[in-house]
């Protein structure tokens, strides 16, 4: 049990705030500077992890 909370109190936010910043910049940049679309880009790159691993497994098992 104390390995859990070992694991949970790793991080004090739940992301690297450098790494989140610099990948909202990466995007910004890749779109031209629109919030929306930067939002939008990153709200379809989040869900696409899971739908990618999900569409893995019914492909290669």
């Amino acid at each position: 049990m104390p390995f859990l909370f070992t694991i949970l109190s790793h991080h004090s936010e739940p992301g690297d705030p450098d790494l989140m910043s610099w990948v909202i910049d990466t995007v910004k940049h890749l779109v031209g500077g629109d919030s929306t679309l930067a939002l939008l880009v990153l709200f379809l790159m989040i869900l696409m992890v899971p739908f990618g691993i999900v569409a893995a497994y019914k492909l290669f098992f």
